[in-house]
């Protein structure tokens, strides 16, 4: 399981999908424990609901609502699950995946992070130069291609890789 805990403008998340995939649950029975408790969970802040596009056949198609959630919203949510050996294993996993997340954000990993804000801001610069003078488009396209692979790799290279969790659960 890749990307339990994601890192996004240097604040480490998970979301509500990451966390029902992980324990092999509904994700509609996650998004619910969460709007019923809604208000536990923004004691310090906003739940943040984004509606997800889903792929033909991957959860029925469609859209879905997702809860992204900071760490103390997303330690907060596995208190209120059951402790099955499944949680438990999961829990240790999830918080692992949050302590490596900050653990990124403090090291040599600041350096992706700057390569990261410096893609995007030349993204948005080659975007707006593009619109302004209206040529260009097929150039833009290919920038902007190369500039989201850019970004792409930097992402992937920042991901903490959650592999604790696959592993104990494999041994069970």
């Amino acid at each position: 399981m890749e990307n339990l805990v994601t890192i996004e403008h240097n604040q480490p998340f998970t979301t509500s999908l990451a966390i029902a995939e992980g324990l092999g649950l509904q994700h509609a029975s996650v998004i619910r424990l969460i709007r019923k408790y809604q208000s536990d969970f923004e004691d310090e802040n906003l739940v943040r609901f984004e509606i997800q596009a889903r792929l033909k056949g991957q959860w029925g198609g469609g859209a879905t609502e997702i809860a992204i959630l900071d760490e103390e919203q997303a330690t907060l949510l596995m208190t209120y699950l059951r402790n099955t050996e499944k949680v438990r294993l999961f829990k240790k996993s999830l918080v692992k995946a949050f302590f490596r997340a900050k653990s990124l954000l403090m090291t040599g990993q600041m350096g992706l992070l700057q390569a990261q804000a410096i893609l995007y801001a030349t993204k948005e610069q080659e975007k707006a130069n593009a619109s302004m003078h209206g040529k260009g488009l097929a150039d833009w396209k290919k920038k902007r291609d190369a500039l989201d692979l850019a970004i792409q790799q930097v992402e992937h290279q920042l991901q903490p890789q959650l592999t604790h969790f696959d592993q104990a659960l494999a041994n069970h």
